[in-house]
């Protein structure tokens, strides 16, 4: 009898301890740091821009202004220093127009816009260490129609640096 009441109490006592060690939780804490880097408004100035070499009415032409040509448009920004940045045109394509542009003879349309001087072709660059970033250069293509009039065409794109 007193054996089984050994062996009683030791059962008793192990499935008590193994209640316990089901049911009891560990805990670690660990402190970490929050930083935010507050960055400078980019100053974003037009030097010049985007021309496209003179071309004869009456033909189906594309006219290509590489990013390396004197007639590219160029910008310089002032940004946060050693930061990377991004630059591209916002609009996939824009419209030339010629006196009130009411149809498609008034009408060029620019786009394959191309990026080049301080960024890569894919518009990448960096700001020195002094906060600045100049010549970033950007080409594009005009598509001329035969049926385009003789004129004088204007139209407008948007530049856009933004911070990576």
């Amino acid at each position: 009898m007193k054996n089984f009441k050994k062996i009683a109490l030791s059962v008793a006592l192990t499935s008590m301890f193994a209640g316990f060690a089901a049911t009891a939780h560990a805990n670690a804490d660990e402190s970490f740091d929050a930083t935010l880097s507050l960055l400078a408004p980019i100053d974003l100035t037009e030097v010049k821009g985007l021309d496209f070499e003179p071309t004869l009415a009456n033909q189906n032409v594309n006219v290509v202004t590489a990013p390396t040509s004197v007639d590219a448009a160029v910008f310089t920004a002032r940004g946060t220093a050693n930061w990377e940045v991004k630059g591209q045109v916002v609009e996939s394509s824009i419209v030339m127009t010629t006196g009130d542009g009411s149809d498609d003879t008034k009408k060029i349309t620019v786009d394959t816009f191309t990026y080049g001087g301080s960024m890569d072709a894919s518009g990448n660059a960096q700001f020195s260490s002094s906060g600045d970033l100049s010549n970033l250069r950007v080409g594009g293509t005009a598509h001329v129609q035969a049926n385009d009039i003789a004129g004088e065409f204007r139209g407008t794109a948007t530049f856009r640096l933004t911070y990576l």
